[in-house]
This record gives C-alpha cells, structure tokens and sequence, in this order.
C-alpha cells in the first residue's frame, strides 16, 4: 500500500490536490483504474495460455495497457473531469470495437459495459451518464436488430469456461469498484464528521470567548456610567454639564453596541415561552419612543388593538425585534411624518406591521441589509447614531422565534416590515427571510 501511495501521489499534480474531497475522488478514480488494467492484462494473458486464444489477448490485454498507460495522461488536463470523460470515452469507443470483433450481442463482451457504466455513474456527472447510456442502448439494440435479420461475424462459439471467466471477472471488478465507491464514500463521511466536530468546538469557544469579551468591555462602559452620575451638575457650567453628557452618552452607546453584537450572533434558541398581551407590549414600545419621536414630530399611530390580543412566545426576543423595527423607522424617518403599527390575528398566526414613510431601500441595500455592520445609503434624518447591527439582530432573533419576517418597500416613498409569529410557539424549522 505505501508503494501504491506514493506512486499515486508523484503521479497526480498539485492542482489536483487542493481539497480533500478532490484528492479522495481522483486517488479512488486512479485506484480503479490501476486495478481494472491489472486483471484485463492478466486475463489476456489467461485466454492465450489456458484458451489458445490470440485474438483474446490482444484484446485484453490491448484494453488493459491502454487503460494503466492513460494514468500518465492525467497531468495534461486542467480539470479532472475532463479526464473522467476522456477515460470513459475512449473506453466506451474501444469497447464497442471489442464488441464488434468477439462476436456481437451474442458473445460475452456486452458485459464490460456494466463496468463502464458502473465507473460513469460514481465519478461523472449526471448528463455526461444519460448521454452514453442512450449511446449504449442505441448501439446494443441496432447490433441486436442486426444480427437477428442475418448480420455473421463469423465468430466461434463461446465455451462455457470462458463465460464462466468472464463472468467471473466481470463480477470481481464490480466488486472492486464497488469498494473503492465505498472506501471513498467512508473518507468523506469521516472527514465530514471531523469539520462538523471542529466547528462546533469552534462555535463554543467563539461563544465563550464573546461573552468573557463583553463582560470585561462592560465594566469601564458601567464605571464611566457611575462616575459621571455623581458629579453635582448644579454647580458646572454649560459646556461641563454637555461634556459630561456626552460621556454618559458614549458610555451608554458602547454598552448598547456590545449588546447588539451579542445578540445578532446568538445561536441558542433556549428561550423563555410564555404568554404575552401583545397591546401591552405594543403601548409599551410606542411610550419607549416618544421622546424621539416627539422631537422629530413623528406620530405613532396603532391600529388592531380594539380587541385584547395574546399570543405564546418569548417576550424577550419579541420584544427586542419590535424594538430594532421601530427605532430603524424613527431614526430613519423624515421630520412631520409617521409610524404605523398594525397589528392582525387569526386562527394561527399573528401579525405585526410597521410601516414608515421614510427613504425606503435600494435594490443594492436589498441584497446587504440583513448582514452586519452594513451601513446603507439611507441616513439617520435627525443626527442618530447607527451600528449597522439593527436588522442583523432582527434576521437572528426571527429564526430564534421560528416565525417568518416579510418587507415590501418602494424608494422614496417608505418600508413596511411585518412579522408574523405563530400564536403558539411551535417546535419547528427556523423561518427565512421572505422577499
């Protein structure tokens, strides 16, 4: 084996090696092919010395010579697919010579195509498959309509030791190729099993190394916090007193962006269910953001909350989505417009709307906005900070909720967001963004 692999790894070039997935498939190709050379070589052989049959070893081993010399041809193609079907090809023209020449459909040649089909199957592609497949069956039933209307070639009658031989080749190959297949199909599944087990270590220790981050960033943000509440603010002049502001305000920011990162990349779905009145919530958020609001002379209209509305779910996640929606169309928002919110229930499912006037998105926003980070073209109206976090947490918390988010939006003109959540909380897939 180690003679094997070494001859294996001088004989395929580097740009065949850039991947595993790439080196196991052409290792496993070119095993088989050495393989399949060796026995159609020995059995050439065999046929001339136990059958007296010349025209069998040139045959076989012709075949066999040509199929462990094309090895060599490997290193003049750029792509490994082009060499699958120049093998197979080859291999599917030489066959039908042989065909031809050991007696038709009526000899034992016709099963050396099994074994081509077989390699066509576990190495190409599905088009390159169907098109000789239909080229075989076209070939073996135009022989077959021939030689049944009275086409000779003259050939002898097959023994039945060299049926048996053949046969018995014939399945010895199927099995080798099918091992092969295997061995390649284990590689793979081993080597998937091994990524999927570095990923998730991976996963917890950026998790881990998150939250230690936050907690240590945390801590001078809540000291400067602390130190700016005790200052007497009676005694400082104007320009001290918005000193100290924007201090307390950066403080508060780098928390609030902390928080943010945090829970756009939260992947546990550990949530507390429970139920909610959503016109409480609903009055709450609207309350939240009045301040701003006010001083942009936005309104805040509600609309479906005549009737109580409850529903299942984490409040906390909800919540939190809600509010990212709802502080994205006030910040966003031109001054003297509004804000809606609508809220729909039926049997199933609940619905909430936010709807703005504001600048809409661009069909180049469309394709960036879910991801983080992403400032786009549209910019707070009113001098707001923006993390480019907001709908990142939105996308994240969606799934977490297993509920569906929609937007319609036209430029110029405003967005409209709508989430719609199941009334109880299901034990389901996570929903995808939905254009």
């Amino acid at each position: 084996m180690k003679i094997l692999d070494s001859f294996l790894n001088n004989l395929i070039p580097d740009r065949f090696k850039l991947t595993y997935e790439l080196t196991t498939k052409v290792r496993g190709v070119l095993t088989s092919q050495i393989i399949i050379g060796i026995i159609l070589t020995c059995l050439g052989i065999f046929f001339l010395y136990f059958e007296n049959n010349p025209l069998e070893l040139y045959l076989n081993t012709g075949i066999g010579i040509f199929i462990l010399g094309s090895l060599f041809l490997l290193r003049f193609f750029n792509h490994f697919e082009s060499y699958i079907n120049f093998v197979l090809s080859a291999g599917y023209i030489v066959l039908f010579a042989f065909i031809l020449l050991a007696g038709g459909v009526y000899s034992d040649a016709p099963f050396w195509l099994a074994l081509l089909i077989t390699i066509n199957i576990g190495y190409t592609k599905t088009s390159h498959t169907l098109f000789w497949l239909i080229v075989v069956f076209i070939f073996i039933t135009t022989l077959f309509y021939l030689q049944s209307n009275g086409l000779d070639f003259n050939y002898e009658e097959v023994s039945y030791k060299k049926k048996a031989a053949t046969l018995f080749s014939f399945f010895m190959l199927l099995v080798t190729i099918n091992y092969s297949f295997s061995k390649i199909h284990k590689r793979k599944n081993s080597h998937h099993l091994e990524i999927i087990a570095t990923h998730k270590r991976l996963l917890k220790e950026r998790d881990d190394l998150m939250s230690i981050i936050a907690h240590d960033m945390k801590s001078p943000s809540r000291r400067i916090e602390g130190l700016v509440s005790i200052f007497e603010t009676n005694n400082l002049s104007k320009n001290q007193k918005n000193i100290l502001s924007m201090l307390n305000k950066t403080a508060l920011e780098s928390t609030q962006l902390i928080d943010d990162l945090l829970e756009a990349k939260r992947y546990n779905s550990n949530v507390s269910i429970e139920d909610i009145n959503l016109n409480s919530l609903i009055q709450e958020l609207k309350n939240a953001f009045l301040p701003l609001s006010n001083k942009k002379n936005i309104r805040i209209i509600t609309r479906g909350l005549r009737s109580e509305i409850l529903i299942k779910t984490s409040k906390y996640e909800l919540k939190r989505i809600l509010d990212n929606l709802l502080s994205n169309a006030v910040k966003f928002s031109p001054f003297d417009t509004r804000i809606e919110i609508i809220c729909m229930q039926n049997d199933s499912h609940t619905s909430i709307s936010i709807q703005d006037q504001g600048p809409g998105f661009k069909k180049e926003d469309e394709e960036k906005m879910f991801q983080m980070f992403q400032k786009l073209s549209a910019r707070p109206t009113g001098g707001e900070s923006s993390s480019g976090l907001g709908l990142s947490i939105v996308k994240n918390l969606t799934g977490i909720l297993k509920s569906e988010l929609k937007y319609v939006t036209q430029p110029g003109k405003g967005t409209t967001f709508t989430l719609v959540l199941p009334n109880q909380f299901p034990l389901a897939e996570e929903a995808d963004i939905v254009v």
